[in-house]
């Protein structure tokens, strides 16, 4: 269209702008083609000569708008739609490949230019109708693309559905103590550039609204009023839209989908219990309760009870585990996943990585033990999501009691508030109570009270350090925990495991990064009417001791010690059965991705390693 207005007005200027409309042509074409042949690998001959056509076409449609009304293409507004675009062209994909360059051989993200190139159709069709709506529309649409670049700077990893699952289930209060985790020149650095990021995406358009440089009549704000009513319709038509298939969005809803299977889990309550049989096999003779406590990011390498260590970071776990006959440690315990939802929707049910099975019609302990006759009260420091929100708070919920500490904005919690409900449990009836920790989580320095630091200076920012001292803080919560349900509840049986452990001379990342990430403490503990009135389980446990194990296998262990006869308990996966099955060379992590048998890391040397730092 502009080469028509350039043929009845042969002026210097008309020439340069059909030049200029055509160089926005090839930059959309040409330069979202390039992005996509650079920041992928693998690519069919057929699949780059039918993305070389589709952004052909779609360049052809995104230039009318500017053609038709003999807008300069270049102006400033215009020019900050286009690179809006480029971000969403380039953002997902080049992520991707700075992430899976070196060990992915294939990987194809082909509708991200296409966005970009119908995001700018419409973007700057829209310019040319109502001045003001860029300022509007582009700090919406530079969203996505900073949360990418964010997400990538902060984890060296592109953004995938771990990572969008902890996005979306990651506790405000967990939020700001990542930020925390940070300098405040860095934050503050970070703010601010986001905010000038913003300003500009808004103050442009305000200030240098899109002009035509030739006369314009109403066919022509017309066909731009077409191209993006049409663009709009194409990146976000209930079918095959293109919006809804790009790489950052296609994550979101793959997770939103997660979530939506997740919350048939409570509708099929009732179904799961009526096919669920079960039955104790020798029941023990008076009220009794079990108490299971569920860490959070404890590593067995840094617990002085696992681990031989200047520092005496377990004592009282250590102290109770020098009386075999009733407390067992286990020294090859691994985490099945590194994030706490992916791991605990398979160890608190009959899901798990062998067998297979999905979260939302899985048996889960709570179901277990309603039928065997337990009331179960669950306590949580963890922070209640909602019930749509995680398949943690759903098990919650089925509990006879569920609660939660209360979270309150940027003020630490710390475990021993769990304590408290304690008071609640009958001793009169057979319990379950689950303690689900705070623990080591990070921050480190907000999980232990001050009082209760044994290494470092108050006020003390050194990992390392800190760590240390959550563990310890979260040996002596297990202390208390125990002596009180042992004193008031008759307590017969205690469990103990973290869901993942943490590397803390390493920033936190959503992705696994190495076996320290998934060496966890297990420990089991017997009291004496335990032992007496279910020997074989004691001698199982005893038996497997020095065997091989993961936390998705952490509900059938449970079964086992609650000695269940059921359809929906395999005893060839429960260590309190002399049937359990799994070899080192068996059992992985992160849905079978991870051998632990590749795990070739030796006892103590992450101590030793450290003190040579120091």
């Amino acid at each position: 269209m502009t080469a028509l207005l350039a043929a009845t007005d042969c002026s210097p200027f008309a020439l340069r702008l059909s030049l200029a409309t055509l160089a926005l042509f090839l930059c959309l074409w040409l330069g979202n083609y390039a992005c996509y042949r650079l920041f992928n690998h693998g690519l069919a001959p057929n699949a780059k000569l039918q993305q070389l056509l589709r952004y052909l076409v779609a360049s052809v449609v995104a230039v009318v708008p500017v053609a038709v009304s003999g807008a300069w293409p270049f102006q400033p507004t215009l020019l900050l739609v286009l690179l809006v675009s480029a971000l969403w062209s380039v953002s997902y994909p080049l992520t991707y490949h700075l992430t899976h360059r070196r060990h992915s051989p294939d990987y194809d993200h082909q509708i991200d230019g296409a966005v970009a190139i119908y995001l700018y159709a419409l973007l700057s069709g829209l310019a040319l109708l109502v001045w003001w709506l860029p300022a509007v529309l582009l700090p919406v649409a530079l969203a996505i693309p900073l949360v990418l670049w964010g997400y990538y700077l902060t984890c060296h990893h592109v953004l995938d559905v771990s990572g969008m699952k902890m996005l979306q289930e990651t506790h405000y209060n967990e939020i700001l103590e990542f930020l925390r985790s940070y300098s405040a020149v860095r934050v503050a650095a970070a703010v601010v550039a986001v905010a000038a990021l913003l300003c500009v995406a808004v103050g442009v358009p305000l200030w240098f609204p899109v002009v035509a440089a030739l006369p314009t009549h109403w066919w022509q704000l017309a066909v731009a009023a077409a191209v993006a009513l049409f663009s709009a319709w194409y990146l976000w038509k209930p079918r095959h839209g293109l919006f809804a298939r790009a790489g950052a969005v296609q994550l979101y809803l793959t997770v939103n989908d997660y979530v939506k299977q997740n919350s048939h889990y409570t509708a099929n309550q009732q179904e799961r219990l009526a096919r669920l049989q079960a039955a104790c096999q020798h029941p023990l003779t008076s009220p009794h309760t079990l108490l299971l406590v569920i860490g959070e990011s404890a590593s067995r390498d840094f617990m002085s009870a696992f681990t031989p260590m200047a520092h005496d970071t377990t004592p009282w776990l250590r102290t109770l585990a020098a009386d075999s006959s009733h407390c067992l440690l286990f020294p090859n315990a691994y985490s099945c996943d590194i994030q706490t939802v992916p791991t605990l929707e398979k160890a608190l049910t009959e899901y798990n990585q062998y067998d297979g099975g999905r979260f939302y019609d899985s048996c889960s302990v709570v179901d277990m033990a309603h039928k065997l006759g337990y009331r179960v009260h669950w306590y949580s420091n963890q922070g209640h999501l909602g019930a749509a929100d995680t398949p943690i708070t759903l098990v919650a919920e089925t509990s006879d009691v569920a609660k939660w500490t209360k979270q309150e904005l940027g003020k630490a919690q710390y475990d021993t508030a769990l304590l408290d409900f304690l008071g609640e449990v009958s001793p009169e009836a057979n319990n379950l109570v689950v303690l689900h920790l705070k623990g080591s989580h990070f921050n480190y320095e907000n999980r232990f009270t001050e009082d209760m630091r044994q290494w470092g200076a108050p006020g003390s920012h050194d990992q390392v350090t800190n760590y240390k001292n959550t563990l310890y803080f979260t040996d002596s919560v297990l202390h208390r925990a125990f002596d009180y349900c042992r004193q008031q509840l008759n307590l017969q049986a205690m469990v103990y495991f973290s869901d993942h452990a943490d590397v803390p001379d390493r920033h936190r990342q959503p992705n696994f990064g190495g076996f320290r990430d998934v060496r966890i403490p297990l420990m089991v503990w017997m009291g004496d009417d335990y032992v007496a009135q279910r020997p074989h389980r004691a001698a199982a446990l005893r038996a497997h001791r020095d065997a091989y194990w993961t936390n998705d296998l952490a509900y059938d262990l449970l079964c086992g010690i609650m000695d269940a006869r059921s359809n929906h308990f395999s005893p060839a996966n429960s260590l309190a059965d002399e049937a359990y099955r799994y070899r080192r060379e068996d059992l992985t992590a992160m849905n079978g991705a991870i051998r632990i048998a590749d795990d070739t890391l030796r006892v103590g040397q992450f101590e030793v390693a450290l003190q040579h730092q120091q």
